[in-house]
């Protein structure tokens, strides 16, 4: 009987427990899926760090590991880049592998970058049509206004 008490004291429904973190006292990681990691990373361990019992255990892994860094551009690789794009928005793998040599950047990155950027060109040209629509619209009040004012005056 003492048994089902100590059983019925950790709840079925404890956040822990639904979000697959319930750990039992002699496992300290718990692994997870991340399968571009090649198994590094794949393991959240938590640590005690609180004296109440409630707080013992909390992530010490960062959730984005496993996740390539972030690639910082130089000046001169982003001119090189913006300079081809002014002439071909779509380059072809030949030409971006022969930007990977050049730059020293690898060609998916390049490849990643040249979707970036005509993403950034075409909302670019979706708030230029805005704010033209939007002087177009506000031009149509001010001359329908003086419309009225001018018929007014007249009739």
């Amino acid at each position: 009987m003492a048994s089902a008490v100590a059983a019925d004291s950790r709840s079925t429904f404890s956040i822990d427990r639904i979000l697959g973190l319930d750990l039992d006292p002699a496992g300290n990681c718990l692994n997870l899926h991340r399968p571009w990691t090649e198994n590094r990373g794949n393991s959240l361990c938590f640590i005690h760090q609180h004296p109440h019992p409630q707080l013992t255990h909390r992530p010490t892994s960062n959730w984005y590991a496993g996740r390539r860094p972030r690639t910082a551009f130089t000046n001169s690789q982003v001119s090189v880049l913006e300079t081809v794009f002014q002439v071909n928005c779509y380059p072809g793998i030949q030409l971006r592998e022969q930007l990977a040599v050049r730059l020293d950047l690898d060609e998916d990155r390049i490849q990643i970058w040249f979707q970036n950027r005509r993403a950034k060109l075409r909302r670019s040209l979706r708030e230029t049509r805005l704010r033209l629509v939007q002087t177009a619209v506000a031009d149509l009040g001010v001359i329908g206004q003086l419309k009225k004012l001018n018929c007014q005056n007249k009739c």
